[in-house]
């Protein structure tokens, strides 16, 4: 992919605030009008984005964000998620989503909401957020060599009823239920055995939304030039900040330190696993290169 240099893009950026951008914010008709009614993809588009899901730089090299208490790296899937994993006798079912909502339910708890209606989640404290993070119900994140992994184990599970709730083959410990591969070394590893070995589990080399480590999300992403963030008051949007480019080994560094968080929930209400990592605005500017405000 062929890019404008730094400064080039900096510019057309600046340049695209000021005709679309500057002192506007969407009404809730042009929220709705643009793609899934996200804030950050009507800036997107009105600084001269195309909205698409292929894991590259928004902008000419820059990923593009709005100002908020909570900035996102990404919804990143992991490579192994043990719901995808028919070596498992629990996971025969036809599809995906089922067996997500099986594991909900057996590490889950139950909820019942006047206007939900009785369902299973994995969410808040029953899920670790960062590094060494352990919950209640038994599960760990762990990192090593820049993998990231989720292990369950049955017997730090303090549920009085989790001989009844967790099937027999999960009763033991070190089960592991999510890896994210740090590398490309590690990633194409673990595709190599999958191909080689005929594994059966369900994961997507290639195509749209494929797997791919954490280095190459990081790559594409945010080691070009960096990230653009849109300032915005109540009066609409009014300045910019540029974020330095970073590599696969400043985010684990961040991930490290605990400013990097992982922050999602499983629920038996919704098909699909959500996978969101964030960092804290106030971290995100530790990570500031310049502020264009006119």
């Amino acid at each position: 992919m062929n890019f404008l240099t730094k400064n080039e893009s900096k510019d057309l950026i600046i340049d695209q605030f000021h005709k679309n951008v500057l002192g506007k914010y969407p009404s809730k008709l042009e929220l709705k009008a643009s793609h899934k009614g996200k804030l950050g993809h009507w800036l997107e588009s009105n600084l001269g984005g195309s909205i698409d899901a292929d894991g590259n730089a928004d902008l000419n090299g820059y990923e593009c964000k709005v100002d908020s208490k909570k900035i996102s790296w990404g919804d990143w899937g992991a490579p192994y998620r043990i719901f995808c994993d028919r070596s498992y006798k629990l996971f025969d079912k036809k599809y995906i989503f089922q067996n997500m909502w099986l594991l909900v339910e057996a590490l889950g708890i139950q909820r019942n909401e006047p206007q939900k209606g009785m369902y299973f989640s994995m969410s808040g404290d029953h899920i670790p957020t960062y590094i060494n993070d352990t919950t209640y119900i038994g599960l760990t994140m762990m990192e090593i060599n820049g993998d990231i992994s989720i292990v369950y184990n049955f017997t730090s599970d303090q549920r009085h009823n989790k001989f009844q709730k967790v099937p027999d083959e999960f009763q033991r410990d070190n089960l592991l239920i999510y890896k994210w591969h740090g590398t490309d070394t590690s990633f194409d590893a673990y595709r190599q055995n999958v191909e080689i070995n005929n594994l059966p589990i369900e994961v997507k080399f290639s195509g749209a939304n494929a797997s791919v480590s954490l280095e190459e999300r990081i790559r594409r992403k945010f080691g070009i030039y960096g990230i653009v963030v849109g300032l915005k008051d109540e009066s609409g949007f009014y300045g910019l900040k540029f974020l330095k480019s970073i590599n696969i080994q400043d985010w684990l560094g961040f991930f490290r330190d605990q400013n990097v968080i992982y922050d999602t929930g499983l629920t038996t209400r919704n098909k699909r696993p959500y996978n969101q990592w964030r960092s804290s605005a106030s971290f995100m500017r530790t990570l500031e290169e310049e502020i264009y405000i006119p």
